[in-house]
Order: structure tokens, then C-alpha cells, then sequence
């Protein structure tokens, strides 16, 4: 198995937090994407995947230097949170009103969170989203 495989677990934690933010409303359809940081290797959702129907083709891994292709539109926020955070994961939903009107691709929008772990990083927007952040 080489750096970029995805395992089982991971697999199973990226699933979980799409599914935690679908079943909240937070991302429909294609909305919203998730990634893993852990010092070396970057692991980001695909652009266009759905967050509740992850599979393992939806997870690609790369480099903060080398991202892979075909990786979410929000790529840059993400690279840059983990150059200025370190290690840990981000997760971008989109509650409702955190969308501005006039949105053009590539400007920050919805709701990000850091933490240590996916299911942090979800826990966080949950919270946002609850307190009408």
C-alpha cells in the first residue's frame, strides 16, 4: 500500500461527516467538501462528489505542494488553512443563508471548520449552524 492509499477508516470518516451534513440539511447534492491533513499527505473530496454517497474514488490524495487533481473547488482555502493551522481536518457545509448572494467560484462562502478530526470539524458547523452562525 503506498502513502496515497486510502484505508478503510479513513474511508469510513470522511463517509460519516458527509452523512452526518447531509442528514442536517447542511450540503445537498454536490455541496460542501471535506479534507485530512496529517503533517504529509493531503486528503480532500473530489469536486462534484456527494458527501452522503462518499466513495473511495471520491477521496484523493496529494501534497500541500502537489494537491491532486480534480480536487474540490475550495482547494486553495483549504491548502492555506493547513499552512497557517498544521495538521488536522476541515470541513465546509453550507447552512442556510451562509451563501451570499452574487457568489462567484473560489471566494470563501458557507461555513468552515478546523479541528483535529473530521468529526470535530463537523461538530463545529453543526454548532455554528445551530447558534445561526
Amino acid at each position: 500500500m503506498g502513502a496515497g492509499d486510502l484505508v478503510a477508516e479513513e474511508l469510513e470518516e470522511f463517509s460519516e461527516a458527509g452523512r452526518v451534513l447531509f442528514s442536517l440539511g447542511l450540503v445537498r447534492l454536490s455541496e460542501g467538501n471535506l479534507s485530512t491533513f496529517d503533517g504529509r499527505t493531503l486528503r480532500i473530496t473530489q469536486t462534484g462528489s456527494e458527501l452522503v454517497a462518499l466513495s473511495e474514488g471520491d477521496v484523493l490524495a496529494g501534497t500541500l505542494d502537489d494537491p491532486p487533481p480534480g480536487a474540490s473547488s475550495d482547494l486553495a482555502i483549504h491548502v492555506a488553512t493547513y499552512r497557517a493551522r498544521g495538521a488536522g481536518a476541515v470541513a465546509h457545509a453550507h447552512p442556510g443563508g451562509t451563501v451570499a448572494e452574487g457568489w462567484v467560484e473560489g471566494e470563501e462562502h458557507g461555513v468552515y471548520a478546523f479541528a483535529p478530526t473530521l468529526s470535530q470539524a463537523v461538530e463545529e458547523i453543526v454548532r455554528a449552524a445551530r447558534h445561526g452562525a
